[in-house]
């Protein structure tokens, strides 16, 4: 019945020369539901306006450059004003970096070398052997004269042996004192006896130098004398009944018995100092004997 229709609508149209729909497929109509079958409403399609959508935001446009009259040139070299010129006054130098310096506050001076106590057992030993051989002395009060002068325990020698003096009276150490009587008692005096027969006994012992604080041979430098620590004395020479002998320098072809007995002084005296200067041994010591106790390694003597 349909197509039958649709012919006789065809052939109309065609006698009417009205215009056809285009051409397409027809639709066709859906079934009628089943009875015991709900019909299923058609879905809805959605209203593009209520589409959910992300707005993006719109770029930021970058900011326009100031105007030309707005920008500021640098400052040229030129333009910087100069540096003030160094001019420094006379004057004391600036003081070092560090702490602020202290109004009338003097630096400190170094710590003054101090002088090293003498071992008490030997210094009784030493008293008691000067009283045996009948030394006359005294002990005298401590002498600290900065710079390393001075000593613990000085004596004063009056008498080096009974009857012979020290002209003038000698200050130093005990041991200086002690070798000296000895060297007197054994040395000194048997050879004055058998060269110098007619000057008589000895009567003194002239000394030209014991304690006193200076540098080796009087120089304004160098190493601290042994006289400095009362370890040294000078002898200048020989007092006798009958006159005086002086230390001299001993010429090698000299065969006289002053010349001799000059020879063996210096010889001798080596057996009891460690330091022996005879007279001639150098410009400083022309014209006297110098002797000293100094300690060195192994008990090594310096005698010239």
């Amino acid at each position: 019945m349909t197509k039958r229709l649709a012919v006789i609508l065809i052939g109309l149209g065609l006698l009417t020369g009205a215009a056809l729909p285009p051409t397409g497929p027809v639709p066709t109509e859906k079934p009628p539901a089943p009875a015991d079958q709900p019909a299923v409403p058609a879905p809805t399609e959605k209203p593009p306006e209520a589409e959910e959508s992300v707005p993006v935001p719109p770029p930021v446009p970058a900011p326009d450059p100031p105007p030309a009259e707005d920008v500021v040139p640098a400052e040229k070299p030129e333009d910087a004003p100069a540096p003030a010129p160094d001019v420094r006054l006379p004057g004391p130098p600036p003081p070092a970096r560090g702490l602020p310096p202290v109004p009338g506050l003097q630096p400190a001076k170094p710590a003054a070398i101090r002088v090293a106590p003498e071992d008490p057992a030997q210094f009784a030993a030493c008293q008691s052997e000067l009283k045996t051989l009948g030394t006359v002395f005294e002990t005298a009060a401590p002498i600290d004269d900065g710079e390393g002068c001075g000593m613990s325990n000085p004596v004063v020698v009056r008498e080096i042996l009974p009857g012979i003096r020290l002209s003038p009276e000698a200050t130093f150490r005990c041991e200086t004192a002690l070798q000296l009587a000895r060297m007197t008692r054994e040395t000194v005096v048997p050879a004055a006896r058998i060269a110098l027969a007619d000057k008589g006994e000895l009567k003194a012992i002239q000394q030209a130098s014991a304690y006193v604080c200076r540098n080796r041979n009087s120089a304004a430098n160098g190493k601290i004398s042994e006289h400095a620590h009362g370890n040294a004395i000078d002898i200048a020479g020989l007092e006798f009944d009958k006159g005086s002998v002086p230390m001299v320098i001993a010429a090698q072809d000299d065969g006289s018995f002053p010349a001799a007995f000059q020879r063996s002084l210096n010889a001798a005296a080596c057996l009891y100092f460690t330091t022996v200067l005879s007279p001639g041994s150098d410009e400083a010591h022309k014209d006297h004997l110098h002797l000293d106790v100094i300690e060195r390694k192994s008990g090594y003597r310096f005698c010239r």
